[in-house]
């Protein structure tokens, strides 16, 4: 049979294959082909066997390269965590030169258990010795206790000599061997420049020597004791001026006098003691240090600077006795109150609860929309008062509220309605200073004014408060019958007022008038409708028909009586107590309310 090398070297390669073969196929050859495919390629296989371990090995170079490079990046972090590539600083030695360390080196040369070379205390070279080596040393050439202490406390050309002949006195020959030893030991915490200064520093002492010198001295505890009972009665501080009261005839604040304060630098005055004695000076005197320290408020402050801030003023001639009664009562309450700097003023919780007790009577209040008879009627014309003053001395305002509708003795959108219970007007006097509020009600001149006096505004500034208003919603007439009145009669049981935008507005002017600032507030009053009765009661007993849209009127005819009534208009009596034509006018002038008093 004739052989084709192809086939030869395909049935070679699969058997070789085969013999590999497991599975559910290694029985059957064709499906060994199916299994293990022959791959596409041209030539031999013995090129293609070829190629395979090229490709490994370029495989293996590949994880070779990638493992050398591990190996370096392993090598350079060994090295770097042995600090062969520590930054190195640059350090003077004894003789000049200068070489190169890293801070582990710096460390570890200033670390040691001994001293360096170049300590010298009280004459004794210390240079290599222990800390308690050093201390035996010391204490064998111990000098002299001091026969005397005797040190005197200097203050604004006076002498004040502290007593420490009594205290104990120990040598303090432990605390300098410390304050020697530990000068140039590191902590761990300096940063290289630090390490380097005291690297530096120790190499110096080789050529100039540091000296130390022991001394008899009190310990600082008790001359600080001594020191403070010798300056404590000196030492004061400023004492402001206090406002007490208000003269309400002179205008003037009463005021207890300011005090300048003096405060000594007693902490330093110790040490310096403590140095001096560490210094082996038994006899000698401290320089003390002090300032005068002025009051936050002066007398001199409240005689120049304490003034009239603002004040309000509007008429009570339309209030008839009652209300005047009520807004005269109001006012003596908060005349004369002092509120201190960061305090808070509450109308209601200054005045009180509108009573009869507290001396209040009935007036006309504003109750639902409509006007009728309470206790305290016409204290909102003082509310008001205080708070146009408040405004215009620049406080802060916490809490205000507007009345139904705007008041006739303020600006629209100035005024502040109280009612005992909901309604308050509170301020807090952030002056910084004290202030006082005047409030009195001039009876002659029927009128009621409010002034707050304290620090005046800087540099001759002032403020202004007013207002206006535009109507928004005209009101509407409702008409109510009322049975028990007769025809053509009618009250008003509530009078109309039409809805309100007020615009009110803070301006600031300097001393000569300019502007500075101005801020604006917004208040709304809604609007209330007028409510009219209508009487429909006929002379007969019977009721007319009413319309309450219109509010009119239609009577209806009676039959006359047969019979007419014998009585003439000459058989009318008049009672002797009828008011006549002037009486009547008087009654209604000296005691209704007008609405201009609510």
């Amino acid at each position: 049979m004739k052989k084709t090398g192809n086939a030869g070297s395909r049935n070679t390669g699969i058997a070789r294959t085969g013999v590999r073969s497991v599975g559910p196929y290694s029985d059957n050859y064709t499906r060994s082909q199916v299994q293990e495919p022959v791959p596409a390629y041209s030539g031999s296989y013995t090129s293609y066997r070829t190629r395979v371990k090229q490709k490994r090995q370029k495989k293996l170079k590949k994880l070779a390269v990638i493992a050398a490079a591990a190996v370096l990046v392993v090598t350079f972090i060994v090295l770097l965590c042995a600090g062969v590539f520590q930054k190195r600083y640059e350090v003077t030695m004894a003789d000049g030169s200068v070489a190169k360390m890293t801070r582990k080196e710096l460390i570890s040369e200033l670390t040691v258990d001994v001293f360096p070379e170049g300590i010298i205390i009280n004459g004794i070279s210390v240079s290599g010795m222990t800390k308690e080596e050093a201390l035996a040393a010391i204490k064998a050439n111990q000098p002299e206790r001091p026969l005397e202490i005797n040190v005197t406390l200097t203050l604004d050309g006076h002498e004040y000599p502290v007593d420490l002949s009594s205290l104990p006195i120990e040598v303090n020959d432990v605390e300098v061997v410390d304050k020697a030893f530990n000068s140039l030991i590191p902590t761990g915490e300096e940063t290289p420049e630090e390490l380097v200064a005291m690297f530096d520093a120790r190499e110096a002492l080789k050529k100039t020597p540091a000296t130390y010198q022991t001394a008899y001295t009190p310990n600082t505890a008790d001359i600080s004791t001594q020191v403070h009972g010798v300056l404590d009665p000196l030492d004061r501080e400023a004492v402001d001026a206090v406002i007490t009261g208000f003269n309400a005839a002179t205008c003037q604040f009463e005021y207890t006098d300011s005090q300048s304060g003096y405060d000594i630098d007693i902490d330093t005055a110790v040490n310096d003691v403590k140095a001096l004695l560490d210094g082996g000076t038994y006899v000698g005197s401290v320089a003390v240090n002090a300032e005068i320290t002025e009051p936050s408020l002066t007398s001199t402050m409240i005689q120049n600077e304490f003034g009239l801030i603002s004040s309000t003023s509007s008429s009570t001639s339309s209030s008839n006795a009652s209300r005047a009664n009520n807004v005269a009562t109001a006012a003596s309450s908060i005349n004369g109150l002092i509120i201190p700097p960061g305090g808070s003023f509450s109308f209601n919780g200054t005045v009180g609860e509108r009573t009869a007790a507290n001396g209040y009577q009935e007036a006309g209040v504003i109750v639902e929309g409509a006007t009728e008879q309470g206790y305290g009627g016409g204290v909102c014309q003082v509310s008001t008062m205080v708070y146009e003053s408040a405004v215009k001395a620049d406080l802060q305002i916490n809490e205000r509220h507007a009345h139904q509708w705007p008041a006739k003795y303020a600006d629209d959108g100035c005024d502040a309605a109280v009612d005992w219970g909901s309604q308050d007007l509170r301020f807090t006097n952030t002056s910084g200073y004290p202030i006082v509020i005047s409030a009195y009600h001039d009876s002659s001149a029927m009128r009621i004014t409010v002034a707050i006096y304290g620090h005046k505004l800087d540099n001759g500034e002032y403020i202004t408060f007013s207002g206006d208003s535009v109507d928004t919603v005209e009101y509407q007439t409702t008409y109510v019958q009322n049975p028990e009145m007769h025809v053509g009669e009618t009250n008003t049981t509530r009078t109309g007022h039409n809805a309100k935008t007020a615009t009110s507005y803070k301006i600031r002017y300097d001393a000569n008038g300019n502007e500075i600032s101005r801020e604006t507030f917004t208040t709304y009053y809604n609007v209330i409708n007028e409510e009219i009765e209508v009487g429909t009661l006929q002379d007969d007993g019977t009721q007319a028909s009413f319309d309450p849209t219109t509010g009119s009127v239609t009577t209806t005819e009676t039959t006359p009586s047969s019979e007419p009534s014998e009585e003439t208009y000459e058989d009318w009596e008049w009672e002797d107590d009828e008011y006549t034509d002037d009486e009547w006018d008087d009654s209604w002038d000296s005691e209704d309310d007008t609405y201009e008093d609510y």
